[in-house]
This record gives C-alpha cells, sequence and structure tokens, in this order.
C-alpha cells in the first residue's frame, strides 16, 4: 500500500475510495475496504481510502482528549494488510472542516483521482450536515464521479463502529472488543520503575507508561494478556489496570503485568501487550496474604485460557 499525502499523485479518473478515521479497522471498515477492492478489480481501477493524521475532533476541540483504538502508525499497518493499493493521509485543519460537501468531493476528484466514492448510509462530512447521501450523489455527478452507498456491518443488530469498539474496553469486554477488531486489541508501553512489591510476592511485574497517551486503557481489573518483549518473543502473562487497593496506592491508576516464566531485566524496554481476556475485577483483599493467593489463582486462570 503507498500512502500519499500530497496532492495529484495519482493519475485522474483512476481510484475507488472509501472515507473515514479508521480506527481500529475493525470489521466493518474491513468489510467495507474488500467492497471497495471488488469494485476497483471489476473496473479495472485502483483501490484506496482516504483519511486523517489526527482525529477531527482534536482539531476542532483543543480540549479533547482522544481514546484511540489504534496509534496512526497501527492504522496505517492494519490498512496496509487489507489489500489496498494507497491510503490517501490528510491533515484535517479549521479551514478543511469549513469546506463544503460539494467543494471537498470535487477535491478528491481533482486532486486524488478519485472515480468512485463509497460512502456509509449515516456518514456525513462537510460544514452543512444537514446534506446527505442523495446530495452526495448530485455532487458527483455533476464532477462525473460515482458516488455509492456503502453497506455497514451488524454484530447482535447494531452496526459495528469505533465508538462501540471503544465502548466495549472501557467495560473491560476485550473478548468482545477482539471479535470486532478481527484481532486482541493491544498497546505498547515503556517498562518503568515500580514499588517492587510483587518481587516480594513472587509475582514480579512490569510497569508501564504507555508510548501513546491517546490509547485507551481498559477498564480496571485483571487480564489475560500476551506480551511481545524487545527481542519479538511472546509469552503468556497476566496483567493489572487499577489503583491497587489492597497496598493502598490511593487514586494512582498503575498498569503492571506479571509475564509467566520469564526473569529478565526489562527497565527501559518498550514491549507490547495484548488484551486475551477479562479474569475479574480489582477489589481490596484482607493483606498480601490474600493477595499472594489471588495472584495465584488469577495465574492458574490465565494459564487455562493462554494455553
Amino acid at each position: 500500500m503507498q500512502i500519499i499525502e500530497r496532492i495529484d499523485r495519482i493519475p485522474a479518473g483512476s481510484l475507488v475510495a472509501g472515507i473515514g478515521f479508521f480506527d481500529g479497522v475493525h470489521a466493518g471498515h474491513r468489510k467495507l475496504i474488500g467492497e471497495i477492492v471488488g469494485m476497483a478489480r471489476t473496473r479495472n481501477l485502483s483501490s484506496g481510502v482516504i483519511t486523517f493524521r489526527r482525529h477531527p475532533r482534536q482539531v476542532l476541540h483543543t480540549d479533547y482528549c482522544p481514546h484511540l483504538i489504534t496509534s496512526f502508525e497501527e492504522r496505517m499497518q492494519c490498512l496496509s494488510a487489507t489489500g489496498l493499493d494507497y491510503c490517501v493521509v490528510l491533515d484535517f485543519t479549521p479551514e478543511l472542516s469549513r469546506m463544503s460537501a460539494e467543494a471537498f468531493i470535487s477535491l478528491l476528484s481533482r486532486h486524488y483521482g478519485v472515480s468512485c466514492l463509497f460512502i456509509g448510509y449515516d456518514h456525513r462530512f462537510g460544514h452543512n450536515r444537514a446534506e446527505g447521501f442523495d446530495d452526495y450523489v448530485r455532487y458527483g455527478r455533476e464532477l462525473g464521479l460515482d458516488v455509492v452507498p456503502a453497506e455497514g456491518l451488524l454484530s447482535d443488530g447494531k452496526p459495528v463502529s469505533s465508538s462501540v469498539v471503544r465502548a466495549l474496553l472501557q467495560q473491560g469486554k476485550v473478548g468482545k472488543a477482539a471479535t470486532l477488531l478481527t484481532v486482541p486489541y493491544r498497546f505498547e508501553g515503556i517498562v518503568v520503575e515500580g514499588h517492587r512489591l510483587g518481587c516480594r510476592l513472587g509475582f514480579p511485574t512490569a510497569n508501564l507508561r504507555l508510548t501513546d497517551p491517546d490509547k485507551i486503557v481498559p477498564a480496571n481489573g485483571v487480564y489475560a494478556v500476551r506480551v511481545e518483549l524487545p527481542d519479538g518473543i511472546c509469552r503468556n502473562g497476566m496483567l493489572n489496570i487499577g489503583v491497587r487497593p489492597t497496598v493502598k496506592n490511593g487514586r494512582n491508576r498503575s498498569i503492571e503485568v506479571h509475564i509467566f516464566d520469564y526473569s529478565g531485566d526489562l527497565y527501559g524496554c518498550r514491549i507490547s501487550v495484548s488484551f486475551v481476556s477479562f479474569l475479574r475485577e480489582e477489589r481490596q483483599l484482607s493483606g498480601v496474604e490474600e493477595l499472594t493467593l489471588q495472584l495465584q489463582k488469577d495465574k492458574e486462570h490465565a494459564l487455562s485460557i493462554l494455553l
């Protein structure tokens, strides 16, 4: 997949495309991309998507704190694996937000080679949100561009969307989120100094500081996870997100992962964590003895899922 960030880099009239932020590149996105690729092959054209480097709400509302499923780099990797020929990356600016839908479609046609544009039935763009699909079809026809309705994907009777996946992660439902994403949710972190209580309990943990602060942190609790180490080897483990009430950690939310059968020094290293299953909610125990027993149960539970 070729990433295009400048105008006039795609031959005129040669691209079948869809538009969106594509956070997570979930099953609904993949269905749309499949339709784009199929149409492009039928018409002997190239396939692509139009997306934005930053979430539009970050530009329009400077106090907006995004909770993203994928970083920009992860989005590009996921999109690249779908078989698309091109990904057009636009910088969403206040000027772009004030552009009419007609002017935006004209921009895609004249400068990015779009001859066929897939649009979701409920998708809106341009400063006039009262306009809808029929208006987009009319604007496209005037430019010699086909505007085609994209069929959504339903799960449990509801459309699959990035907002649905985000809500599932924030509820700790990582298994259901993985089904919609088609892969487990993951984030990367740098291993930082912790309290070393885990070592004393026989469950040493790597305390993580996320490399991308905009990424979603799932709900507090204990999870079965897979950890990719700096050498590329994946190991099983369990991860706790929360305030560690048993040891009175206050309101400080921490992320710490215990990697099974591993004793290396990871301080300062970057590791990746993939969420496989939610094990239990975080809760206050009577003391370190009960905590140690619970951690052993958590490990056995995690291994029954991961092995």
